[in-house]
């Protein structure tokens, strides 16, 4: 390690700040109500990069360690994120307040929808947005391959984890695969006593008492056996909803979009829930709020049983998921250090950045569809990368001016 690396990791482990719970929850109150889709991870890196809540390394094994188990995955960094900085009760706060914009402002984009039809301001508006958030991605995968994409060997994993993508392999496979080559042709990281000798860091252990961890995680269990009993043996729609909604969040990989497929079968095929058209429109909302993509869960409780739907299928949804992100961190700490181990999360980084490059594409696909498009798109990555420009006011600027523009009857460069 050179000296100046050495110097960059001793001194962002030394100057790391703890934030107090208000802080926190508040931090993650708005970044649930301002971020877009996986322009989400741009604000994650932001926040606690920048105010130095978590250091970088910190941040790459959440992200790395996330994609280990069921559950869409920025929302699993979000609550790796804030049980690293607070434990269990800051954890909770943190990611239900995460959820909260989204699930209110679904909520009533469902209530309009079921009460009035549809809603002719959503298409134009999905367009601005994800052209948008076209070029924040385009932004994070620059970084991200900068960071993860270190010679030929982290390319290649790269380009296989790509190529996996495009041939529709399940994202867990993928990860598999990153982690065994990880092993394979990766060179061993020096052990961590010799990086503690060579940077003066020492790692930072998870916050709070080992006992009062343990028993958070045990009420965390008993609310997930809970759930499972009361959906399984609650005979009725809302008993159902309840049961599906876990069992896709339970036992999903991957992002939003990997994950849809399997919400569909539930809503549409298996229960017959919602219509082909509802299930596409429950995603464009999905799409046009802010927060964790699969709040379109919430979306189809409204449609089966009103408020009370809602609320179970959000919890059903998301619930499993956190639950895994709690135990396990806990198990991740305890081996993460190990110099296999390393190898294989440095294997899942760099496949990691295969995948952002395929939904990159895959998003540019879908959303650039007009001359227009491609004008927000780069503006978006002009203002984030090179302005600083904070998210919010970018995505806030253009749901503003493509609103105008509707409501005043003059579609912005024919955008529909």
């Amino acid at each position: 390690m050179n000296p100046r690396q050495s110097s960059a990791q001793t001194r962002e482990t030394s100057d790391r700040v703890v934030p107090s719970l208000w802080q926190l929850c508040r931090a993650f109150f708005l970044i649930g109500l301002t971020a877009y889709s996986m322009a989400m991870l741009q604000q994650l890196k932001a926040l606690l990069i920048g105010r130095r809540w978590l250091t970088q390394r910190e941040l790459d094994e959440g992200l790395a360690m996330v994609q280990l188990y069921p559950g869409p995955i920025l929302f699993n960094l979000a609550a790796y994120s804030a049980y690293r900085i607070k434990g269990f009760v800051g954890a909770f706060l943190a990611t239900f307040l995460f959820v909260l914009p989204s699930y209110l402002l679904m909520l009533l984009l469902s209530w309009l929808y079921f009460r009035y039809g549809q809603i002719g301001w959503v298409h134009p508006l999905f367009i601005v947005l994800e052209a948008m958030v076209v070029g924040i991605v385009l932004h994070v995968t620059i970084d991200f391959s900068g960071r993860y994409i270190s010679g030929g060997k982290t390319a290649l994993i790269a380009g296989i984890a790509f190529v996996l993508m495009l041939y529709r392999v399940n994202a867990f496979w993928i990860i598999l695969i990153a982690m065994l080559l990880g092993l394979l042709l990766l060179e061993m990281p020096k052990p961590k006593e010799n990086a503690v000798k060579e940077t003066g860091a020492t790692p930072i252990p998870l916050p709070g008492r080992w006992q009062w961890r343990m028993a958070g995680l045990l009420l965390a269990g008993a609310l997930f056996v809970l759930l499972l009993a009361v959906g399984s043996l609650w005979h009725s729609k809302s008993g159902r909803l309840l049961f599906s909604m876990f069992k896709v969040g339970a036992v999903a990989f991957g992002n939003g979009m990997t994950i849809m497929p399997l919400l569909q079968q539930e809503a549409v095929v298996a229960h017959h829930w919602l219509t082909m058209k509802e299930f596409a429109d429950g995603i464009a909302f999905g799409q046009i709020t802010p927060g964790p993509f699969l709040i379109t869960a919430t979306f189809i409780g409204y449609k089966v049983s009103s408020l009370l739907g809602s609320a179970l299928a959000t919890v059903g949804m998301f619930y499993p998921s956190f639950f895994y992100t709690l135990v396990i961190t806990e198990l991740y700490e305890k081996i993460k250090d190990y110099g296999p181990i390393r190898k294989a999360l440095k294997g899942i980084l760099a496949a990691f950045t295969g995948m952002l490059v395929f939904v990159l594409l895959s998003l540019g696909k879908v959303s650039l569809v007009a001359p227009a498009t491609y004008i927000w798109a780069a503006g978006a990555l002009i203002a984030v990368r090179y302005w600083k420009i904070n998210i919010l006011w970018i995505f806030l600027a253009g749901i503003a001016a493509e609103l105008l523009l509707y409501f005043a009857g003059m579609p912005l460069f024919n955008l529909h």
